[in-house]
């Protein structure tokens, strides 16, 4: 089981707003969007786009949806590397891949990060690569 899921992508001067919002969706496209304008150090415009989702039923769908594209094994199999001393999943998914429908870990830098608070109690790492183990093997 999961606290939250939190999705989060950059979207860069050179990259048009609407494909990074495409490449979000793909993952959680029932998720509400935020923006958040800011600049790089030359001045280059930023937008940061985040998802959070905290509802239970939203959050199933978003690891169903993992489930269906064939993301589930790859983050079993590496579970141990991916979750923090805090208890939170980490996963990084290639945002051009997800602009184009394919859901896909990341092998390169342009991602849309993925950040799963799982509910362990004492929330530790090893309780919580449990209690994820468990859900992702039932979902």
């Amino acid at each position: 089981m999961f606290h939250s899921v939190e999705l989060r992508a950059y979207c860069h001067a050179t990259e048009e707003e609407t494909r990074v919002e495409g490449a979000m969706r793909c993952l959680s496209p029932w998720g509400v969007l935020q923006m958040k304008r800011s600049e790089g150090h030359y001045g280059n415009p930023i937008v940061l786009i985040t998802c959070h989702l905290e509802d239970s039923g939203e959050i199933a769908k978003f690891w169903r949806r993992l489930k269906e594209a064939g993301a589930i094994p790859e983050i079993v199999e590496t579970l141990q590397e991916r979750v923090d001393d805090e208890g939170v999943l980490h996963l990084r998914f290639d945002k051009q891949k997800a602009f184009a429908g394919s859901i896909d870990l990341a092998r390169v830098d342009d991602v849309v990060a993925v950040q799963a608070k799982v509910a362990a109690y004492p929330a530790k790492k090893s309780n919580a690569v449990k209690v994820a183990l468990r859900y992702l093997q039932e979902v």
